[in-house]
């Protein structure tokens, strides 16, 4: 890939980077911007079935099969509101043969903080909010 350096790394985010779940939980909570709401909502949902029926954002999982190949892929980071949502999240992911760590961050928990940033690793992340932080605590 003739955009990464050698030695540079990719960690990507799951949720609307490699598969679709972002739309799914608008048509169930819409506008609601309670976040009490959210996390009630959040932690009573059967993920399997919940990522299950959730579309693969197009291409990803080609793209993200032959980054892993290349050993640019060299994780996933997402954010989780309970272990069952990690766990289903990571069965995903081995089912579909990404075997790659996935790094969880929790609810208000900054990605940064859980997998610290430096010049060669690079965050591909559909929130800007998230990019940004990144950016901002590079050593």
């Amino acid at each position: 890939m003739k955009y990464f350096n050698d030695g540079d790394i990719l960690l990507s985010d799951f949720d609307g980077v490699f598969l679709d779940s972002q739309s799914r939980f608008l048509q169930v909570m819409k506008d609601e911007k309670d976040f009490d709401k959210w996390m009630k909502f959040l932690n009573e949902i059967n993920w399997k079935k919940f990522l299950r029926e959730c579309n693969l954002i197009p291409g990803a999982l080609e793209t993200f099969t032959e980054l892993q190949s290349l050993k640019i892929l060299r994780g996933f980071i997402t954010t989780i509101h309970s272990f069952e949502e990690g766990q289903e999240k990571c069965n995903l992911l081995r089912d579909l043969g990404m075997t790659v760590p996935v790094h969880f961050a929790l609810p208000k928990q900054d990605k940064s903080e859980v997998y610290i940033p430096n010049s060669k690793v690079v965050l591909l992340d559909d929130m800007e909010k998230n990019c940004n932080n990144w950016e901002e605590n590079m050593w």
